[in-house]
């Protein structure tokens, strides 16, 4: 920890969470709340050395060069991968979804994926 003491302005990467993605899950609408606070949670479980931080508005889950974001619109969340691949396997298991070139679009109307979200999310972040 001498790096710190030397560098106080680089972020530690031995706390839990970032604070500013705490406050953004928190003001989350309550209508997928609790959906995205399970997916955070278990990629927080599944791998401890996670970087958290805002990007662009969006709580961003970075690991190895790898990273997944979230952002919430008003009617459906977004769940953004680094890479494409993660969102045509998506695409694959529910042809009927929106998409990006690197996100997938979730409607609030729409059965949340959940487990195959996990997945695809640790996939991504292995």
């Amino acid at each position: 920890m001498l790096l710190y003491a030397l560098v106080p302005t680089l972020p530690r990467l031995d706390s839990n969470s970032n604070p500013d993605v705490e406050d953004y899950l928190e003001k989350t609408p309550s209508v997928r709340n609790e959906k995205l606070k399970d997916l955070v949670d278990s990629i927080r479980e599944e791998f401890p050395d996670l970087r958290e931080s805002l990007k662009y508005g969006m709580p961003t889950f970075e690991r190895n060069g790898r990273w997944v974001a979230f952002s919430n619109h008003k009617n459906h969340l977004s769940v953004y991968f680094c890479e494409e691949s993660f969102v045509r396997a998506f695409r694959a298991k529910f042809p009927k979804s929106e998409s990006g070139k690197n996100c997938v679009l979730i409607k609030d109307k729409e059965k949340f994926p959940s487990s195959y979200l996990k997945t695809l999310l640790k996939k991504t972040l292995h």
